[in-house]
């Protein structure tokens, strides 16, 4: 009998070629879940180039982050079937649930959402994102260090902060499109977002793997505008490439070469097409 570990690894690789199939249909989307991402990075994923397979290690530490999502999506769905209505309100409870903004090109899942409705259609909305962290990315982000150096966890929109925007703009889409529709060519419409009947709260939980600590930082409904002002400058990226009359050569951007290749420093180590990204 084969030993447990290469076991566990052959069944991961099931999961993986599974995700792949299902996901297949998605291929000419961007996903939700990249946004922020290096526009480079996209482009080879839009284009089909096949990215470096993650190793054996790395595909279990994303099985945990798996895991616990699931464990959450159950508790929030058994917690929702206390809820519902009492004549004046209604709560509608999303998990895993589907966002798909064919304007900039972008579908997603998003981890969990609330709305909650009343008869004086005032629509409230929840958005939260669940993020698993490593003790030493933890330590970064909530250890006293971090506190000292100043950071505020509040305050910064990156991936992941871009990320709920990007979920948050798909809900309101799907919820009042005869509202946010037209500010789709206008992200700095969003910036006023807080001006609006309508309460949105935007979360990020935060789960440590190594002793379970958690941690929720709400992040500023700006990410909103924020998130599409992203998409719409990587739409336009992308559309140089096939633009005849443009000297663009994406394929030849070499890292910091151009705006947006990388986003952020540290994506280069862990970007899985970096091999043939510098190879270029």
């Amino acid at each position: 009998m084969q030993n447990l570990e290469t076991i566990y690894d052959a069944y991961l690789d099931k999961l993986q070629e599974e995700r792949e199939k299902k996901n297949k249909k998605y291929k000419e989307w961007f996903s939700g879940s990249s946004a922020g991402s290096c526009y480079k990075k996209q482009w080879y994923k839009l284009r089909g180039y096949e990215p470096e397979p993650f190793d054996a290690r790395t595909k279990r530490l994303l099985r945990l982050g798996t895991i616990v999502h699931k464990d959450f999506e159950n508790a929030i769905e058994e917690h929702s079937r206390n809820g519902g209505s009492d004549g004046n309100t209604w709560v509608d409870s999303y998990t895993e649930h589907e966002i798909k903004i064919p304007e900039i090109n972008v579908i997603g899942h998003l981890d969990h959402c609330v709305i909650v409705r009343n008869t004086t259609t005032k629509v409230d909305m929840y958005v939260g994102d669940l993020k698993t962290l490593a003790s030493y990315s933890w330590t970064k982000k909530f250890g006293r260090d971090a506190k000292k150096r100043g950071i505020n966890v509040h305050a910064t929109l990156g991936h992941y902060e871009l990320q709920v925007g990007t979920y948050a703009l798909g809900m309101l889409l799907q919820i009042a499109p005869e509202t946010f529709k037209p500010m789709l060519d206008v992200p700095q419409m969003f910036d006023k977002i807080d001006e609006f009947e309508n309460d949105i709260t935007l979360n990020i939980i935060w789960y440590n793997k190594n002793d379970s600590r958690m941690n929720v930082t709400q992040i500023p409904n700006e990410a909103i505008g924020a998130a599409l002002a992203y998409w719409l400058d990587l739409n336009e990226f992308i559309d140089a490439d096939s633009d005849l009359e443009c000297e663009l050569d994406i394929a030849d951007i070499a890292p910091n070469g151009a705006i947006g290749v990388p986003m952020m420093d540290w994506e280069c180590n862990y970007c899985q097409f970096s091999k043939i990204c510098k190879g270029s």
